[in-house]
């Protein structure tokens, strides 16, 4: 026994820090519920096996921890709408399943049922077909959400977002202002790519300390997620999670909605075009035709 008294003693006391509280976690996710979108992923594996795969992500989540939340918003080409948990004023009782196990946990019932049946609904009530999803708008919706979140008490903030749809380069300046909050607030925004190209989302993963996951084959879709996205913010600084070697910083112009190698940047608002003009439509500054001759490419 006298070689155990051998061993170093810890020295000082435990300090509590972030790591050490048993700190609440918030994770609000958006969901891309373009019908286009689910269509052409439909040929490569079944709707329901993905939505089956997030649902059990969010349950997870809700396991860790007793005071757990999730909420999961759903961005349409023309509107956005909350999945899960429902607007009080809303009736919630009837969606729920009676036929399944009894001894389900209510809150993991409650997740599965509004969220299938909320995309179900909205995919059945969508007339018209468009490539683009309001995504700048769900973004808002879910800084909003956390905002209301935390001025209640603390509790530790995320966003993910599951991207089926291209960028819309009208989205563009919407889409940074909810960066630079998100930035501000240190809420990072993860981004599960499952189809479409992401360039914006790309800069907002970076931006804000997120993680950008790009799935190549969606039948691994859970176990990317699991072992990528479900650690918060605090659990990732212990674990080698994935960089972002080359990231795209190009930015869209304002007057034509185009993505930049090269552009001309107003001195005063800083808003981009991809042609020198007169002058400024944002902030109505002139530029003077000197200048304008000295920028101009040969």
């Amino acid at each position: 026994m006298e070689d155990f008294s051998t061993l170093k003693q810890p020295t000082g006391t435990w300090e509590a820090s972030e790591e050490a509280t048993d700190t609440p976690s918030l994770l609000v996710v958006i969901l891309d519920a373009n019908p286009a979108s689910w269509y052409s992923l439909s040929k490569r594996i079944p709707v329901a096996k993905v939505l089956a795969d997030i649902n059990v992500f969010l349950n997870a989540h809700l396991a860790f921890h007793h005071d757990n939340r999730v909420a999961v918003l759903a961005s349409q080409y023309n509107k956005v709408e909350y999945l899960y948990p429902k607007p009080e004023t809303e009736e919630t009782v009837p969606l729920l399943d009676p036929t399944k196990e009894a001894n389900t946990y209510r809150k993991f019932r409650e997740v599965d049922d509004f969220v299938l049946g909320g995309m179900r609904r909205l995919m059945n009530s969508t007339s018209s077909i468009s490539k683009k999803t309001l995504m700048s708008g769900a973004l808002s919706r879910a800084l909003a959400y956390i905002n209301q979140a935390q001025s209640q008490k603390y509790i530790r903030s995320r966003i993910v977002i599951f991207s089926l749809t291209g960028d819309v380069a009208l989205q563009y300046i919407p889409t940074m202002n909810c960066i630079f909050c998100a930035q501000k607030k240190n809420i990072p925004i993860s981004i599960c790519n499952i189809a479409g190209g992401t360039l914006f989302l790309e800069q907002a993963a970076d931006a804000t300390g997120g993680i950008y996951l790009k799935v190549d084959n969606p039948k691994g879709l859970l176990q990317h997620l699991m072992m990528t996205l479900f650690p918060d913010q605090n659990l990732r600084k212990h674990l080698n999670t994935p960089n972002q070697a080359n990231v795209d910083f190009r930015a869209t112009c304002f007057c034509h909605k185009n993505v930049l190698d090269i552009g001309f940047v107003c001195s005063v608002c800083l808003s981009i075009y991809c042609e020198p003009r007169d002058f400024c439509s944002t902030c109505q500054t002139k530029f003077t035709s000197s200048t304008i001759s000295k920028r101009k490419f040969s």
